[in-house]
């Protein structure tokens, strides 16, 4: 066995150089380690993420091969390529060398979560969602893996399991906005809205700027028959995005529910202006139902785009 010492330095001067951006410098100092046996692999791992970082994945993928044929025995570097795959979207061959990592360490938690992610990713469910157990039970209180296996449930429609395992998700990390926002989802499918708006609020507590959450809370408020609640939040959401023609369409669809006509016309024929589509939506939207009929509504609906 070779004496590595000598070849530490280069080591370091390679991750100094590669810290500051000095590409090139940084890969002759790790072309120098591949003289040591025991660090080669170490040194193709570090010259191929040099060239993922240069955007030249082809070559990345080339050295990254290299580090496997020189330590073929080792979980780590079939680890560290199989990430490479996932990261390039590769997701079978990145599944293959996660099994290959597992034969050698099955005890890697993360090679079994990021198998489960590459597994969702096409969108093949129940792989990942049997992957995402594995982690589980080597991890019970993995706050990110329960709220992945619990998005999985959800997209197969398995909302009881999707709640049970965001709720867990939550005890550990009840900073997780998201959780709460697919749990609203979950009771919005089964039919209980008061219980869906309840989480949704929370969703929005914990990050009120979202404009998603912005829409889904303000449009939830609409379907219950809160329509200044919904204001509120349309209100909100505009004071960050004033051209967004989605929000004052929403805003116009309270106005028009508060019964304040004029303002609902007037926000509508401004949405329209930056979005004729909204024409469409307007028509078909029982917002407006009781305003099929006005003239001024017609006049709105059948104007032409002007610029603003």
């Amino acid at each position: 066995m070779s004496n590595i010492d000598p070849y530490l330095s280069y080591l370091e001067i390679g991750e100094l150089y590669q810290k500051v951006g000095e590409y090139e410098k940084a890969k002759q100092a790790y072309e120098k380690l591949i003289e040591s046996p025991e660090l080669a692999s170490l040194a193709w791992i570090n010259i191929a993420k040099i060239e993922v970082a240069r955007n030249r994945i082809r070559t990345a993928k080339d050295y990254y091969l290299r580090a496997v044929e020189a330590s073929p025995e080792s979980y780590e570097i079939l680890y560290n390529y199989a990430n490479f795959l996932l990261d390039t979207n590769e997701f079978d061959e990145a599944i293959e060398y996660y099994d290959k990592a597992l034969a050698k360490e099955p005890s890697l938690a993360l090679a079994h979560y990021n198998k489960a992610v590459a597994y969702a990713k096409m969108e093949k469910f129940p792989e990942a969602i049997e992957s995402y157990k594995k982690v589980l039970k080597l991890n019970p209180d993995d706050a990110l893996c329960l709220f992945d296996i619990g998005a999985v449930y959800f997209e197969i429609g398995e909302l009881a399991e999707s709640v049970k395992h965001l709720q867990k998700s939550l005890e550990i990390n009840p900073a997780e906005y998201k959780a709460y926002e697919i749990m609203a989802e979950c009771f919005k499918k089964a039919d209980q809205p008061d219980i869906a708006l309840t989480f949704l609020r929370r969703a929005f507590d914990l990050n009120s700027s979202d404009p998603i959450l912005q829409y889904k809370l303000g449009d939830m408020y609409l379907e219950s028959g809160n329509p200044e609640a919904a204001k509120k939040i349309f209100d909100l959401a505009l004071e960050s995005n004033a051209v967004d023609a989605i929000m004052i369409y929403k805003r116009a669809c309270s106005y028009a529910a508060l019964g304040e006509k004029n303002k609902a016309l007037k926000e509508l024929s401004v949405a329209m202006q930056f979005n004729p589509l909204v024409r469409e939506m307007a028509l078909a939207d029982k917002a407006f139902a009781a305003y099929k009929e006005d003239e001024e509504f017609e006049k709105v609906i059948n104007s032409r785009r002007r610029p603003l």
